[in-house]
């Protein structure tokens, strides 16, 4: 576990485990998950944090080795020196999100000028997964694609993260304590930006808001209220911003980005993946593409070939047009034929038909 927002899924995991005979789950997790292992712990699930290096090597690898079943959310290079009988073992790739924006793997533009040896060893990587648990074809073809993987390992039941957003008791629930915790957004326009970090050709991670958007800011309605939630990769810059007050901005930190979409009318990003979650709640109503560094971004990280055919809302390029749309009466968005493409098999039943066909139903 290297990202946090599937609980739900391993709580339910852990439960189905418990049923084989000696039947346990253990879950290895990045330091940066510590929130979602409080709440695993609490249903007595054991969770070792790990990082890559010898101790790792000593300790943690074996129950690596030894799994019948291995579920992993992102690419993890010490499966490439795993030597593994996968008539014994079998590892699926959850994945860290339900869509895809940006390029990975062979379609990356950063790994045309790698080594040899580098495209080999991540190829390696790449083939020890067994199964790509995915929520739609979409998602399927881009892993087919960015892996090198035949269509045969692609099992299309499902993103077992979405399901809690067609929990309408805990969607209630979890707006009630965010309009308790910050009144502010009860009854004001929400509008959300959620962009994701950018990196450098040589892979330093970095992030800065052109002048202009800031300056935007102070020519918004008196009922707008803009929350602001960088990728937890930009501290430094959410420090910067907080520093200079910036109009109609309101920082809720006690809250994921994940939890705040239930309060969003209007979605504001660039290259995130957020917008996936986004449009299947029912408070969805317009996603903006704030991408005022699309053709770098593009050369450097990467985008989907074809990005501008299916994005479900505007795309600009600079704060001028970005503030003209958000100062236009707000015009509810239909989604239905995104969610047919990337959502498909989304219907708040993945989980059960994940472990039903990891368990074979018994």
């Amino acid at each position: 576990m290297s990202f946090v927002g599937n609980e739900n899924f391993i709580i339910r995991l852990a439960q189905r485990v418990k049923q084989e005979p000696g039947g346990h789950l253990t879950v290895l997790y990045r330091p940066n998950c510590q929130r979602s292992v409080v709440e695993l712990q609490e249903h007595g699930i054991k969770c070792v944090e790990f990082s890559d290096g010898f101790s790792f090597l000593i300790h943690q690898l074996k129950s690596v080795v030894q799994a019948r079943l291995i579920f992993a959310d992102n690419y993890y290079a010490f499966l490439g020196g795993c030597v593994l009988d996968h008539e014994q073992t079998r590892i699926v790739q959850l994945w860290h999100a339900n869509g895809a924006v940006k390029t990975f793997g062979w379609e990356e533009p950063r790994t045309k000028d790698r080594s040899l040896s580098d495209k080999k060893r991540f190829q390696k990587v790449y083939d020890q997964f067994d199964d790509f648990v995915v929520g739609s074809a979409k998602m399927g073809e881009v892993f087919c694609n960015s892996y090198h993987q035949p269509t045969e390992k692609i099992n299309i039941l499902g993103y077992p993260r979405t399901d809690l957003l067609f929990s309408n008791e805990k969607k209630a629930q979890k707006r009630k304590q965010i309009y308790s915790q910050h009144p502010e957004l009860r009854d004001a326009e929400v509008i959300l930006y959620a962009p994701t970090y950018r990196e450098t050709l040589t892979g330093e991670i970095y992030f800065e808001l052109p002048q202009d958007f800031t300056t935007m800011l102070d020519q918004l309605n008196d009922d707008q209220v803009v929350v602001m939630k960088l990728h937890p990769q930009n501290n430094d810059e959410v420090k910067r911003l907080k520093q200079q007050n910036l109009a109609h901005v309101v920082w809720v930190d006690d809250f994921t980005t994940d939890e705040l979409l239930l309060v969003t009318q209007r979605l504001i990003t660039d290259y995130s993946s957020v917008i996936f979650d986004y449009t299947l709640l029912e408070n969805a109503q317009e996603i903006i593409f704030y991408c005022y560094d699309f053709e770098k971004y593009a050369q450097i990280v990467g985008l989907q070939k074809d990005f501008n055919e299916w994005i479900p809302g505007e795309l600009v390029y600079s704060a001028k047009e970005l503030q003209q749309l958000l100062l236009a009466p707000l015009q509810p968005t239909d989604f239905t034929a995104f969610n047919h493409l990337w959502n498909k098999e989304n219907d708040g039943n993945s989980v059960q038909r994940v472990l039903e066909n990891y368990f074979y139903g018994n």
